[in-house]
């Protein structure tokens, strides 16, 4: 069973390389900005957005695996009964 947080992942990874591959949707000159055509500086404002978009689908990826670790469970839940 695929959990939401994989969906969730998979998405925040997807965004980017869809936003990239659609070029007809940014192959234009204007707007311009600081003298630099719109299909340049398009692709330059994804570096960021791109990095932060898969910074946060690195969190959750390494929050979902530390969360099912077999030896992250608690004593109480593993049915062991700790000494006190």
């Amino acid at each position: 069973m695929v959990k939401a947080v994989y969906v969730a992942i998979a998405i925040l990874l997807f965004i980017p390389l869809i936003a990239l591959l659609a070029i007809p949707t940014y192959n234009s000159v204007n707007p311009t900005l600081g003298g630099v055509a719109f299909f340049y500086w398009y692709q330059i404002l994804w570096m960021p957005l791109g990095a932060l978009l898969y910074y946060i689908a690195s969190v959750l990826w390494n929050r979902t695996e530390k969360d099912s670790a077999p030896g992250n469970k608690p004593a109480a839940r593993r049915g062991r009964r700790t000494r006190r």
